[in-house]
């Protein structure tokens, strides 16, 4: 069985069995990319909860804020709009204005939410700010032409990192132009890996040009949304299904998952790192999320997963030598789980994680050093 899961991809023996829970209540409504003809604007969500979501229990994001929190970053979203009321996002957003589907805001609120009051959801750069770039129409249909000059958009509103929502299953010359222009421009370009559904999911574009970072989803357990990538490159892996986040019309939750929800958190994980380390360019960027991701089984790239599940933190802090070349060689610091929290918003799954996790520490620790020695970065003081 694969497994990615950030307590496995850190002890190489904890089962998926022990990885944290979805913890999206079943009665959030669903946020879709593209409204079907039968459905008109999204509406609001009447649903709250201070539950943490699976995802940001996994991945931690709040460890980095102690260093950055995307603060001087701005962080373009192609999609289908920004909505301006979203209490959220308040004070943040240039170019907001309506978002009929709800997918935008959804993926802006994973990127750069404010905490919520009293807990729960939020997003993984919450001082970041965003440009939103409608690259649809209404009702989230996209094409290339479309997205190609919504990623030119990005760059003229200064974007540091562009997340491309609106992927489309086919490119063309202008956009593959713009992808490349806006990365001379010293953009970091994000987008989903694949698009459709699971078992139909074909390559979508522009994840699959080579100077894009292509990011595919995992569920809840750790393993790969999909079950297999025919000519489907993927970089990097995030959490992508059963997701909670914001939307439009409101401050209530909602729930979505794919490839280009998992993309959103990347963009969320390059914004901390500029924020950390302005002075570097995408290759740098792109290489500190990969170098320092939970690596697939096998220490290996898959091709359901790229470099394996990112790591917030230590795309942020990892040192690496001013050269060309691997980091250095030297023991790693071992990520060891978070304190369990026994208030109610805290759930089950994830105090069952921790215990889990635990209990492998002790009886493998003879494992874990070398494991850390192999990864081959440390952590900044």
């Amino acid at each position: 069985m694969r497994t990615c899961a950030k307590w496995a991809a850190v002890f190489g023996v904890i089962s998926v069995l022990s990885a944290p829970a979805a913890s999206a209540a079943p009665d959030l409504p669903p946020i879709t990319p593209v409204l079907s003809s039968y459905q008109g604007c999204r509406t609001a969500s009447t649903v709250d909860t201070n539950d943490i979501p699976w995802a940001q229990a996994m991945l931690r994001p709040d460890r980095a804020w102690q260093h950055a929190n995307g603060a001087g970053v701005t962080v373009a979203v192609v999609d289908t709009g920004v909505d301006a009321t979203s209490p959220a996002l308040a004070g943040r957003v240039a170019n907001a204005g309506e978002d009929c589907v709800g997918h935008g805001t959804f993926v802006a609120g994973l990127i750069a939410a404010t905490p919520r009051q009293g807990g729960g959801f939020t997003g993984i750069a919450p001082g970041a700010r965003i440009v939103a770039v409608r690259a649809t129409d209404q009702a989230g249909n996209a094409t290339a032409d479309g997205v190609a000059n919504g990623i030119r958009s990005a760059v003229a509103g200064g974007a540091r990192v562009i997340q491309v929502s609106a992927a489309v299953t086919g490119g063309n010359g202008a956009l593959a132009a713009a992808v490349r222009d806006a990365t001379a421009a010293g953009a970091v370009v994000i987008a989903p890996a694949s698009t459709g559904d699971p078992d139909k999911a074909v390559p979508s574009f522009p994840g699959a040009y080579p100077e894009v970072i292509a990011v595919s989803a995992i569920a809840p357990n750790g393993a790969p949304v999909r079950a297999s990538a025919p000519e489907i490159k993927v970089d990097l892996a995030a959490p992508g299904a059963m997701m909670t986040g914001i939307g439009p019309r409101g401050n209530g939750l909602f729930v979505s998952g794919g490839d280009a929800v998992a993309a959103a958190q990347v963009s969320g994980a390059a914004a901390l790192v500029l924020s950390y380390r302005p002075a570097l360019s995408p290759q740098d960027v792109a290489r500190r999320l990969r170098d320092t991701a939970y690596p697939p089984p096998g220490n290996a790239p898959d091709p359901l997963l790229g470099s394996g599940v990112i790591d917030p933190e230590a795309a942020l802090t990892a040192e690496f030598p001013t050269a060309g070349g691997k980091p250095p060689a030297v023991p790693a610091a071992v990520h060891m789980p978070p304190p369990v929290d026994t208030t109610p918003e805290v759930t089950a799954a994830v105090v069952a994680t921790a215990a889990a996790v635990v209990i492998a520490a002790v009886t493998i620790a003879a494992v874990i050093i070398p494991r850390g020695r192999k990864r081959g970065w440390r952590a900044a003081p």
